[in-house]
């Protein structure tokens, strides 16, 4: 049995003790239903077929739930059976594998467990049970899914998924002054990825960063300006090109400027990315500071040179 390392066991009590209502995607189950035995496997991965048809869920096995809420523990024991083992029987009577399926075995107390599942709202879904039947979860419980909500359920699939794939060329160009930086360039650039499974003909990118870094010189940005969003810049990007499916493409370029007059800004502050694509906003927040380095290295204030001081001394 692979053990939770450090679990938050004041969560699980606090949804006792708050009498937490449990709906389609935060579901409570006894503890006594959870046994490795066939019929308690079958029984179990048939639930979890269900909620990852139904667009993921919490699933917490040890809660005993009355009227629909976190009414008392009714703890896993005698259980000695690993994750791994767990998670080969519950795929083993799926027809697609649950993706990023999370199990975690809690210790509440000694002897007595509780087991969580973690199932993504995008999973891979649709899944077919062993007896060639998709379920959904319905009134808490499995329900099997007639022939038009089948094909409901393969349509959702025909649509994109746009991802934030990262930055690269994330490495400081310097300029250097009485052996410190009077300056540190970057210019990273942002990948974006069509994790779907049809081509993307519609999408943009739009980032932003403090103004106190923005170089206006810098040409390649100077037509994607959009806004002053407070202290920022925004600047945007459409798509010029159809993206197919599995495809990167490398959406902006940006360039952050960084002396001793705005590091303390760039220690601080975010660059923040936002995607949108025909179904949906996808938001990141990247720390500056922890994303753009020199050679592997963070940059810190006695890194740079203080121009005026040296001005005014000389």
């Amino acid at each position: 049995m692979n053990l939770q390392e450090s679990p938050n066991i004041d969560f699980y009590k606090s949804l006792i003790q708050d009498k937490t209502t449990m709906h389609s995607h935060f579901v409570f189950v006894k503890g006594s239903e959870f046994e490795s035995n066939p019929v308690s496997m079958t029984r179990i991965s048939k639930k979890i077929c269900a909620l990852a048809n139904s667009g993921g869920a919490k699933v917490i096995f040890g809660i005993y739930p009355k009227r629909n809420r976190a009414d008392h523990f009714d703890f896993v024991t005698d259980f000695n059976k690993s994750i791994d083992w767990i998670k080969h029987e519950i795929q083993s009577q799926i027809d697609a594998p649950i993706k990023d399926l999370d199990i975690k075995c809690i210790e509440i107390e000694p002897g007595k467990f509780i087991f969580e599942f973690d199932i993504p709202a995008n999973n891979g879904q649709p899944h077919m049970f062993s007896d060639y039947k998709y379920y959904k979860w319905q009134k808490s419980k499995a329900v099997a899914l007639d022939e038009s909500e089948v094909r409901m359920l393969y349509g959702k699939l025909s649509a994109c998924e746009l991802e934030f794939l990262g930055v690269y060329n994330t490495n400081g160009l310097p300029v250097l002054s009485a052996g410190k930086y009077s300056s540190m360039s970057f210019y990273p650039k942002f990948l974006i990825r069509n994790a779907g499974n049809i081509v993307e003909k519609d999408y943009k990118i739009e980032i932003s960063f403090p103004a106190k870094l923005h170089e206006e010189s810098f040409q390649p940005l100077k037509a994607l300006f959009i806004r002053h969003d407070g202290s920022h810049v925004v600047f945007g990007q459409k798509g010029n090109n159809p993206l197919f499916q599995q495809e990167i493409s490398t959406m902006i370029e940006a360039k952050i400027a960084v002396n001793a007059e705005n590091i303390d800004t760039f220690l601080k502050d975010y660059i923040n990315i936002t995607l949108y694509f025909s179904n949906g906003i996808k938001k990141h927040s990247l720390k500056l500071s922890d994303t753009l380095t020199y050679n592997g290295k963070q940059l810190s204030k006695t890194d740079f040179t203080n121009i005026k001081t040296i001005t005014m001394s000389l």
